[in-house]
């Protein structure tokens, strides 16, 4: 049910059941029902503007078909773990100063290896075999461009898990009006939970289905500063 967003469509079917999920959701007693009623709305109307603000998924009308009526069932505990940004930021900033030692190094031998590296490269370009000393030359650039791609990938997967642990947490701390804090140097946790919801969903046929979902809510909690984010729906899938 992870759907692409796509841009706002307001039509007359869509707000009727809106209207039928506000009803029967009405006194569930669970304080998250109005978050889950906001979501299966903005989704219903493929509110892309709205959806943004508080979620990184959708329930698709084309595809997933509308909720029309729905009452949560359960609230699961919070999970936590600890909020990972600040020891990736360091894992990436020790992987890029490692990567400028070794390529310090490795233009140092370079500068010291001219002439034999260009017959090194000559030789390779046209297919020859080196002996001497140039073919001991050419074992150890060989040595230093595998040893300097294994360093680049170390730089690049650093940055891919810094990039892919932040988005969750930048929404949750961010604000229409504000940007989130600078999470490089910050300690926090991440608290999960999870929202059973038992719907009526009109199908994309037009058949009426009866579902039990399961809504994943996640948040970033900083202790320095103090600051609580908003939940943020990051998956839904059916019981």
């Amino acid at each position: 049910m992870f759907r692409p967003r796509v841009k706002r469509a307001y039509v007359l079917a869509p707000m009727l059941a809106l209207a039928a999920i506000g009803a029967a959701a009405c006194g569930s007693g669970h304080p998250e029902e109005a978050q889950v009623k906001q979501f299966f709305r903005a989704s219903a109307l493929r509110d892309d503007q709205t959806l943004a603000n508080f979620a990184v998924v959708s329930f698709d009308p084309k595809t997933d078909g509308q909720v029309t009526a729905m009452t949560v069932e359960s609230v699961s505990e919070p999970r936590v773990e600890p909020l990972k940004i600040k020891e990736l930021a360091k894992a990436l900033e020790d992987a890029q100063a490692t990567d400028k030692e070794f390529s310090d190094r490795k233009k140092a031998y370079q500068d010291s290896h001219v002439d034999a590296l260009k017959r090194v490269l000559a030789a390779e370009s046209g297919g020859k075999k080196l002996t001497g000393a140039d073919a001991t030359v050419q074992t150890e650039w060989r040595k230093w461009r595998d040893d300097s791609s294994a360093s680049s990938k170390k730089v690049s997967e650093a940055r891919a898990a810094l990039q892919n642990a932040k988005p969750i947490a930048e929404m949750s701390l961010g604000s229409p009006t504000a940007a989130a804090p600078d999470l490089n140097n910050v300690d926090g946790q991440m608290e999960s939970k999870d929202v059973t919801v038992n719907a009526t969903v009109k199908m994309p046929d037009g058949s009426s289905a009866q579902k039990k979902l399961v809504v994943t809510l996640s948040r970033a909690v900083l202790k320095t500063p103090d600051k609580t984010g908003k939940w943020i729906f990051t998956e839904i899938k059916q019981a």
